[in-house]
């Protein structure tokens, strides 16, 4: 019952023009859109799953039955599933569609097995998980009692955050390796990204600029952690952009600090790649855009305690401006401002009842 609720890179060089377009197309709105199925009927679940895996065909293990209960959260480009087989099952596809997909073992559950171009590959809980690429056929097997939990992206917002790092647009797929260790160094820490987005959308919004920033984060870990060929381009040194560029960056921030902005959405303003437009902010100011960004965002903060309502607290100022630690705002506050946010809340509610 339905609930309520590869091919090898091929790299060239882009224009400003298509560097904005790379950008507003990683910069999908964020709306979360829910789906759950427990059913016995592989039929009565394909619809659903065949939205994330396009052309897939569901199938119970030989000589059992089928039990799954599915659920997916959708936000943007971007969705999150699990997936409860137990009683086992298979899943096929020819070519997996537009989407990437990592997937993992759930806690307490087993092994499971996964074919790609002939190669046999595991997804062990808390270990091992697989990155599948878009075009390429692969089967997944799941042991009974299996769960499965799938984190997938669309294909061209993968890529458009690629270009956008990298100044460089792929012609096909990144071709990633599809074995990820999660137990150590990258993979241990793009695991913990994928779970914490997660969690930040499953539970209500506090402030439209922490979700936009954590999923940049993301679309980072997962271009730069997993292997593959277009590694190469991120270790080059950025391309050398001039002193105009950090200006329009620093006026675009200025105008738009109090709305849910994305680095993606300041390297179209500046019209220059990300790592070019970092390495020439840095020189320029000493921090990145996204750090200047911060600061502006602070400021905001400032005003918003020296001029308070009565229902303003400082857990809430921010919140709204994006801090997940209310602690870690304290800390950046006082080392901004000399003094702590409950501080200038007071001085804001003695100036207003003069």
């Amino acid at each position: 019952m339905h609930a309520r609720s590869g091919t090898d890179l091929v790299h060239s060089q882009p224009s400003p023009g298509r560097l904005a377009l790379y950008a507003s197309r990683a910069a999908a709105p964020l709306l979360v859109v829910k789906t759950h199925l427990r059913t016995t009927d592989p039929d009565e679940l394909l619809p659903a799953y065949a939205r994330l895996y396009p052309g897939a065909t569901l199938r119970p293990l030989s000589g059992t039955a089928f039990r799954c209960d599915f659920g997916a959260t959708s936000a943007g480009p971007v969705s999150f599933v699990a997936g409860d087989w137990d009683l086992g099952g298979r899943v096929e596809t020819a070519a997996l569609g537009d989407r990437y997909a990592l997937v993992f073992g759930g806690e307490g559950s087993g092994d499971g097995e996964v074919e790609i171009r002939s190669q046999r590959l595991l997804i062990a809980p808390g270990t091992r998980a697989v990155l599948f690429v878009p075009g390429r056929p692969a089967n997944i097997t799941m042991p009974v009692g299996s769960k499965g939990r799938t984190f997938t992206i669309e294909r061209s917002a993968l890529e458009a955050h690629f270009a956008m790092l990298t100044g460089h647009a792929s012609r096909g797929p990144i071709a990633f390796d599809p074995a990820l260790d999660l137990t150590t160094g990258g993979g241990a820490t793009l695991h913990g990204i994928v779970r914490l987005l997660r969690e930040e959308i499953e539970r209500p919004a506090d402030s439209p600029f922490v979700r936009p920033r954590l999923f940049d984060v993301l679309l980072t870990a997962l271009v730069t952690i997993p292997r593959h060929e277009g590694l190469r381009l991120l270790e080059l040194p950025p391309p050398r952009v001039a002193p105009a560029v950090v200006r329009r960056a620093e006026e675009y921030i200025a105008a738009h600090a109090g709305e849910a902005i994305r680095l993606s959405d300041i390297v179209a303003a500046a019209g220059a790649p990300a790592r070019s437009l970092q390495a020439a902010f840095r020189a320029a100011r000493g921090m990145t855009p996204m750090e200047f960004l911060k600061m502006r965002r602070l400021e905001q903060a400032h005003h918003m305690l020296l001029a308070p309502r009565p229902e303003t607290t400082v857990s809430g100022v921010a919140a709204v401006m994006g801090f997940r630690n209310a602690g870690r705002f304290s800390v950046e506050y006082r080392k901004r401002f000399q003094e702590s946010p409950s501080e200038t809340l007071t001085r804001g509610r003695v100036a207003g009842a003069r």
